[in-house]
């Protein structure tokens, strides 16, 4: 103890104050786990040393007191048998950034220093961590409304850089393609874990039958897989004692459906990890329980309509048509944004079955942000579906690969005008 202590002290005093910023990027019941994530974290954060005052966390804040929840008041990131309680994380999380709040813009400009309400006050001595939770696609995360493009992101990071605003940054990233976020990244100094490769979705975890706390389901996947990976590792880790590196290693082996990646400056990878998680051998209060099972988990592009599907087969009598309904509105949404993608092909490359084949499959990087937005903007307006979803955000690498084909072509097309015809020729179901 009185080592540990000392080691403490010692990374304290050598690398200034340590920050953090978390957010849940998302909004409804269906997306319980982010929040769930986000408030775990900071309970994560808070038990390892980092103070409130030093801590950041937005997060829309609709799902304790949603009327879908079993548990009014309270969340938890971690299941439960029959008999215990389990951990609320919500207890004590505080909010900073609420509801409309929520947004890209206040997400820079808390970084930047430059938000109206809490801002991140570090210096050129301190360490700051941020951890973000949410959906994803190519090139961007997303928000209840709008985005974070890779190009926003790496500019921010570039501003806090010149404006001198850490010693060191490390960022974990849960969302599906989270690694397109840092391809190219150069600023230095920024560190990043991304819960999946470029091209590939992250997982939720503790999903179906095994989101029950207390003998109780809650309805919604209670964690994501990487996030649930990271936290509970440092939950029961004494972080002073273990590398970043050696912490990746773990999150990496445990984190087995998709692969979590390092990305930017590795040059402080042995760096340890209480140096931005935390500076004490702090227990926190979300213990993996020794005799878990493996949990189940599900895509996330996949995950809604799984637990609509769940939903139904374990609803009540009076519940089943409630459910059934639901389960066919998802549907519904779901084939509504693939036709509106599928033509976007069409249009784009009329009688060209390979081209479209082409486009389907490819993995450009996210390099042509204009083109990009705009597309989005335009699918966003005129769809006729939940552009926020899961399962429509994994055709925005059609609109990447569209992009980057007609910056190679230099062709004089108008991508954005193909999407709003796109979504006004699709037939809705």
């Amino acid at each position: 103890m009185v080592q540990t202590a000392l080691i403490a002290s010692s990374i304290a005093a050598v690398q200034g104050a340590h920050y953090a910023v978390l957010v849940a990027g998302s909004n409804t019941y269906g997306n319980y786990r982010h929040q769930a994530d986000v408030c775990h974290a900071f309970q994560v954060m808070k038990s390892k040393g980092v103070p409130e005052e030093n801590i950041i966390v937005m997060a829309y804040d609709d799902i304790a007191n949603s009327k879908s929840n079993p548990f009014p008041g309270q969340i938890f990131n971690q299941p439960t048998k029959a008999g215990v309680p389990g951990v609320d994380v919500y207890a004590g999380c505080t909010i900073d950034y609420k509801g409309a709040d929520v947004t890209p813009a206040n997400f820079m400009k808390v970084l930047t220093g430059t938000a109206s309400g809490k801002n991140l006050k570090s210096t050129a001595e301190d360490e700051v961590f941020i951890f973000f939770s949410d959906h994803g696609a190519a090139g961007l995360i997303a928000f209840p409304q709008g985005e974070v493009y890779k190009a926003d992101l790496q500019k921010t990071f570039d501003t806090m850089h010149s404006k001198a605003m850490y010693k060191k940054l490390t960022m974990y990233l849960e969302t599906c393609e989270s690694g397109s976020m840092f391809q190219g990244m150069t600023t230095p100094g920024v560190y990043a874990l991304s819960a999946s490769n470029p091209t590939e979705s992250s997982w939720g975890t503790y999903c179906g039958s095994d989101a029950m706390v207390n003998g109780k389901s809650v309805g919604s996947c209670l964690g994501d897989l990487f996030s649930i990976a990271w936290m509970e590792e440092s939950d029961i880790t004494d972080l002073t004692q273990e590398t970043l590196d050696e912490q990746f290693q773990k999150i990496k082996t445990t984190t087995d459906k998709s692969q979590v990646m390092q990305w930017g400056d590795l040059s402080f990878i042995t760096d340890k990890a209480a140096e931005f998680i935390g500076t004490v051998d702090g227990q926190a209060a979300q213990l993996k329980q020794a005799s878990a099972q493996p949990a189940e988990s599900w895509n996330a592009r996949e995950l809604d309509l799984k637990q609509a599907y769940h939903n139904y087969l374990t609803a009540n009598f009076e519940e089943r048509l409630e459910k059934a309904a639901e389960m066919q509105r998802i549907v519904a949404d779901q084939i509504a944004a693939e036709q509106a993608y599928e033509k976007f092909l069409e249009i784009l490359y009329p009688n060209d079955a390979a081209k479209r084949a082409a486009i389907r499959t490819a993995n450009a990087p996210a390099d042509n942000v204009e083109c990009e937005r705009s597309t989005r903007e335009s699918f966003k307006q005129f769809g006729a579906f939940d552009s926020y979803t899961g399962f429509a955000l994994k055709f925005h690498k059609y609109v990447v690969n569209v992009c980057a084909d007609v910056a190679e072509s230099r062709a004089n097309i108008d991508v954005a005008d193909a999407a709003r015809r796109a979504c006004q020729a699709a037939v809705v179901v």
